[in-house]
């Protein structure tokens, strides 16, 4: 079985996947004192009408084989109370050789660009609960799911 390394959450390298949801060295504005305003962390595409769902990730073994691709949507994911594991592919063709993992603190996300190839976040310690925020029936009807010809593994 193929092996692939988790690798750290930055901009530079989720760029080909979306975008990652921080507040590290984000500009703001708000009312000093009372809150900070962090406008804008990621968007909605082809929406009329947002979805905001949770998905409990249960914990089980890091490898994966099934994926999943949303055509004309984004979809954000938001741990609330775990740090976790994603894998992804690029756009394009679902292969192997193009997958990679990345860690997702709690209190940081990602969103998803449309036509990349992801699953089910992966849980590290427990069961890890997620916001995930996309178009209102994406899955019925923006939902392409492969399956890649053998698993391939995650090293945490």
């Amino acid at each position: 079985m193929k092996i692939i390394p988790v690798k750290p959450l930055t901009e530079e390298s989720f760029a080909r996947y979306g975008t990652v949801i921080t507040t590290h060295n984000r500009p703001y504005g708000g009312e000093e004192g009372i809150y900070r305003w962090y406008e804008k962390q990621a968007e909605v595409t082809d929406a009329q009408t947002v979805s905001i769902n949770l998905l409990t990730a249960v914990e089980r073994p890091f490898t994966c084989q099934k994926f999943e691709m949303h055509a004309r949507t984004t979809e954000t994911i938001l741990p609330l109370t775990g740090d976790m594991i994603v894998a992804g592919i690029p756009a394009g063709e679902p292969t192997a050789d193009r997958l990679e993992a990345f860690y997702v603190p709690q209190g940081t996300g990602i969103c998803w660009g449309p036509g990349v190839w992801h699953f089910a976040p992966y849980s590290l310690k427990g069961d890890t609960t997620c916001a995930i925020i996309f178009r209102h029936g994406t899955g019925g009807d923006d939902a392409v799911i492969i399956h890649l010809p053998e698993e391939v593994g995650i090293e945490r």
